[in-house]
């Protein structure tokens, strides 16, 4: 694998890797005060990894084109169900706004965080899931699925321990 594809690759594991691990943490954190600054910085983590994921690819993969971006998710979605969805990248787009808002709310504000109303959290968080599952498991390689499918097992057993 080149550098290139690390740049790229490798800040999407991490990405993910901190998502799956701060979503845990997250869910283990309300009145915990350790856990719930071990949650935000794995969430911010994995939004800046997120961010910097984002940069490589428009850096080493589409030239800095929205145009060529585009063409690729395109492309991606119409080799895994048959039919290119242009729009894709606006929903790239909008999950690394998402989670900027999201994991900068935590970092300001945490006690709003933990209490803010549960139908926000439904939506921002079921947003950044759908993405996720998305990225890491459906649209990823074999070797990324895999780990991922368990990561997101580990993520729905803490979520109904909680």
């Amino acid at each position: 694998m080149t550098l290139d594809d690390w740049a790229v690759r490798g800040t999407a594991w991490l990405a993910m890797a901190s998502y799956f691990v701060g979503a845990i943490l997250l869910l283990r954190a309300r009145g915990r005060p350790t856990r719930a600054r071990a949650a935000r910085w794995a969430w911010a983590a994995g939004c800046d990894f997120y961010f910097w994921h984002v940069l490589a690819a428009f850096h080493f993969r589409h030239d800095w084109s929205h145009a060529n971006a585009v063409a690729h998710v395109a492309q991606q979605s119409g080799e895994l169900i048959g039919r290119p969805i242009e729009a894709g990248i606006w929903f790239n787009y909008a999950l690394l706004l998402v989670w900027i808002i999201d994991a900068a709310w935590l970092w300001i504000d945490e006690r709003g965080y933990f209490h803010r109303s549960k139908s926000i959290s439904w939506a921002l968080h079921s947003f950044i899931l759908f993405m996720v599952i998305n990225g890491a498991i459906v649209f990823a390689p074999a070797e990324v699925r895999w780990p991922s499918a368990a990561a997101l097992g580990v993520l729905a057993w803490a979520w109904w321990r909680r």
